[in-house]
């Protein structure tokens, strides 16, 4: 099971998202990378499997 998870800094998880295949979350973590790069505020992307963290990426115009 992969986890695709968007955290707003101060307010918490905004999305979350499971997936069974890994090729699929990560287009979703790259879908989700894109969509919020350009929103005002600072969010983090993370990609977790099997609890451990495989991918993060922080984003956002107020970085």
């Amino acid at each position: 099971m992969f986890t695709v998870k968007i955290h707003e800094e101060g307010s918490g998880d905004l999305e979350v998202e499971n997936f069974e295949v890994r090729y699929q979350a990560n287009v979703a973590f790259k879908e989700k990378t894109l969509a919020y790069s350009n929103r005002s505020g600072r969010y983090e992307i993370t990609l977790n499997g099997s609890g451990v963290e495989i991918l993060a990426t922080k984003v956002g115009l107020g970085w």
